[in-house]
């Protein structure tokens, strides 16, 4: 009869085992040194409860019997284990590299927030400084016009008095004028009524004097005086002429002065534009008025009190600059044209860059390109403003104490081609009825 098969744990310790399933020596566990190395705690095999043997052995004294089958199909189990935990181990890893690649940039965001948040935070006490220095301008130019108006007014009903008192005493004189013809016309028609009540010898005596006093006193012309008043007074309203009246009287009639432009400028016949050519002009006398560095004009009036108004057509130029200047400057050698040397400028460079020439310079943001630049001076205020008339905004003003003659200053910056071969040109102010 055939001995057993070997199947495993055959009895207890110390049992029979068949001739079939010879006893096998002792010996460590099959499993690898190499292959539970390197693992984790938590990857070793767990430790044997006191007592059991492994599936598929048996022993009388601590050995066991392991068929090939068995230890195959465990190796490769653990094999499968293993590659398993090093894709997880190597998965861990290039997420772990995905996060801390995502770390920099949410730092770099979470710093510009900070800082965005922190501007933000100081927006609203600058808005209140903004604001109260634009309240004081608008108070500040509204009593400027006040007081003109008040003077104004002051002019006008004074001149409506002058008007009232003129046209009354014209009344007074032509009442007596025809109270007298009154009178001369009742002793005229008692007269007449008095020869016809007469005989015939005596209504014939001077009758001829009585007839030709009759035809007289048939041309007589009967005046009446007119109380209408001048038409300042009658056809438009009063705040509108004064306003006008105003206005007007603002406007400076700015010509340009050609002792003082640079050799490399070229005036037009009216006085009214400059141009910047390559060549310079030959047979100019180098007078003291003259700029011989900085190639600018001024013009022909300067201005020692009072507020003035001019505009200057800027075209697509690319570079340029307008303001007013002392009279003082220097005009010969080298110079830097800011309010400390006794330039107040607004310029354009490179087509799109614009600045107040204060020290240093202040950029200018302008939404609109101003084709046309309005120039405005209050001598005793010590203001200097800019407005673009393009789309009617303030641009910047200047506020100094001015005790020279202040010129106004046209700079038509180089020829760069075509891009700004145009010239600068004085214009009549825009009317913005």
């Amino acid at each position: 009869m055939r001995g057993p098969r070997c199947r495993g744990f055959l009895g207890p310790p110390g049992a029979h085992v068949p001739a079939a399933c010879p006893a096998v020596p002792s010996r460590p566990s099959v499993r690898p040194a190499s292959l539970t190395s390197g693992l984790p705690p938590s990857a070793a095999p767990p430790p044997r409860a006191p007592g059991r043997q492994p599936p598929g052995a048996t022993s009388a004294s601590g050995e066991y019997c392991v068929s090939r089958r068995g230890r195959g199909g465990g190796r490769r189990k653990e094999e499968a284990a293993l590659r398993r935990l090093r894709a997880r181990t190597a998965g861990s890893v290039a997420r772990k590299e995905k996060l801390q690649k995502c770390l920099a940039p949410l730092e770099q965001k979470l710093q510009e927030i900070t800082c965005c948040k922190s501007s933000e935070e100081q927006k609203p006490s600058e808005l209140k400084r903004l604001v109260e220095s634009r309240r004081h301008q608008v108070l500040k130019e509204f009593e400027e016009l006040h007081r003109r108006l008040d003077e104004e007014q002051q002019l006008l009903l004074s001149r409506l008095e002058e008007e009232e008192q003129d046209i009354l005493q014209r009344l007074r004189e032509n009442a007596a004028r025809l109270g007298d013809r009154r009178r001369e016309l009742a002793h005229l028609a008692a007269e007449v009524e008095g020869k016809c009540l007469q005989s015939g010898f005596e209504m014939l005596k001077d009758v001829k004097s009585t007839l030709e006093k009759c035809e007289k006193m048939k041309t007589m012309e009967v005046t009446s005086v007119s109380i209408q008043l001048e038409k300042n007074f009658s056809n438009f309203p009063r705040q509108y002429f004064a306003l006008r009246k105003i206005l007007k009287q603002l406007i400076a009639d700015v010509t340009l002065d050609p002792e003082t432009a640079h050799p490399n400028l070229v005036l037009s016949e009216d006085r009214k534009s400059v141009k910047f050519v390559e060549t310079r002009l030959r047979d100019l006398p180098d007078t003291p008025r003259r700029f011989t560095f900085y190639p600018c004009v001024l013009a022909t009036e300067g201005f020692t009190s009072g507020r003035h108004y001019w505009e200057v057509e800027v075209g697509d130029k690319t570079h340029w600059a307008v303001g007013v200047c002392r009279d003082s400057v220097s005009r010969k050698g080298e110079l830097t044209p800011l309010p400390e040397t006794g330039y107040w400028r607004v310029r354009l460079w490179n087509g799109d860059k614009y600045a107040a020439t204060t020290t240093p310079f202040t950029p200018l943001h302008i939404k609109v390109k101003p084709k046309r630049v309005g120039i405005f001076l209050d001598y005793e205020a010590g203001t200097l403003s800019f407005y673009n008339v393009t789309d009617r905004s303030h641009i910047y003003t200047f506020t100094d104490t001015f005790t020279e003659k202040l010129w106004p200053l046209f700079y038509p910056g180089i020829r760069a081609g075509r891009k700004n071969a145009a010239p600068l040109t004085i214009r009549p102010p825009t009317d913005w009825e």
